[in-house]
């Protein structure tokens, strides 16, 4: 074999390799937006320009955030489905937007599982039962004799109608065989506000908006709906531990991008995300919030969804609730 045709030979085998670090190597070529489907100011939002600003600096490219409330997520996920399938658009939401709204929406817009491409789970807070501080119940074993014996029962508010802390009050009250009246609310915000005025008896809600809350003594913590004591409250026991299990539930936040976004350029998003969770300003703000980083694999994350999709769908079900 001549010379030359050795060395077209040899480039025609190098190219397939070529053709899969390109994307990589090229990316970024602009700004990364990251779009969330949360107004500006919440948690999310915060929780998002937090990992974008460091997200940016290892990327070396700017990324900014888009808030694209609405929809249960639909509206945040159309922009990002329309984008091109290059990495420099992804987006960012939570359990609901993953595994709970497309069963709770008579019409979901997207599938998770074949519309994105998972790139890594974020942060996550457990479920923390809570009453008002000056709430006569003391304990769990308190609540559930109250829910037994009152006339009325008791009423647990909700951020709405299939939300995680509806659902898991389902469970609740299948688990203990109380009588439990559920109030839904638009959000923590109100529900909390009841509650702490006593207008309602109990919620589930997140650490991350509970914690304020209870240092300040207008929440009482009863029990952590998670397997492990939060770190923010190692006083508190979960609910495993005073004997009632399957209620084991968290809100998460996890990044996709649109699905054909090329291997290695989901690989660059994952190490830029992990690397922006490890840095101790963004350690020490989730922290404060009562969040816990979670990196994964983009195969992990996406195994996660689907266990998470699969958990959830039959409570939507078997709740009655549904959003037109």
């Amino acid at each position: 074999m001549s010379l030359k045709r050795q060395f077209l030979l040899a480039c025609a085998l190098a190219l397939p390799g070529l053709a899969l670090a390109q994307p990589a190597a090229a990316f970024p070529q602009r700004q990364v937006t990251m779009v969330v489907p949360f107004p500006a100011g919440g948690i999310t939002d915060t929780v998002a320009r937090a990992l974008a600003l460091k997200m940016g600096e290892n990327l070396g490219k700017a990324v900014i955030v888009e808030n694209k409330p609405g929809g249960g997520g639909q509206i945040a996920a159309a922009q990002v489905r329309q984008a091109p399938a290059d990495g420099h658009t992804i987006y960012v939401g939570a359990t609901e937007m993953f595994a709970i709204n497309p069963v709770l929406f008579r019409k979901f817009s997207y599938d998770p599982l074949k519309d994105f491409t998972p790139i890594t789970s974020l942060i996550r807070s457990p479920l923390v039962l809570v009453v008002p501080e000056n709430s006569p119940i003391k304990d769990i074993d308190g609540l559930v004799k109250a829910a037994r014996t009152e006339a009325k029962g008791l009423s647990f508010a909700s951020q709405g109608p299939g939300s995680i802390g509806h659902l898991l009050g389902e469970v609740f009250r299948s688990k203990t065989q109380g009588q439990f009246t559920h109030v839904p609310y638009k959000g923590s915000a109100p529900g909390l506000q009841d509650l702490m005025a006593g207008q309602v008896d109990m919620m589930f809600d997140p650490v991350i908006s509970t914690a304020p809350l209870i240092a300040g003594r207008k929440l009482r913590p009863l029990a952590i709906a998670a397997a492990e004591r939060a770190p923010q409250m190692p006083q508190v026991p979960t609910l495993l531990e005073l004997g009632l299990t399957g209620l084991d539930a968290q809100v998460w936040f996890g990044a996709v991008a649109r699905a054909g976004t090329p291997a290695p350029v989901v690989q660059r998003l994952n190490d830029a995300l992990h690397a922006a969770m490890k840095d101790p300003e963004v350690q020490k703000r989730f922290a404060e919030q009562g969040m816990q980083a979670f990196p994964s694999t983009p195969a992990q994350f996406g195994s996660f969804m689907a266990a998470e999709a699969a958990r959830w769908a039959p409570l939507v079900k078997a709740s009655g609730a549904s959003i037109d």
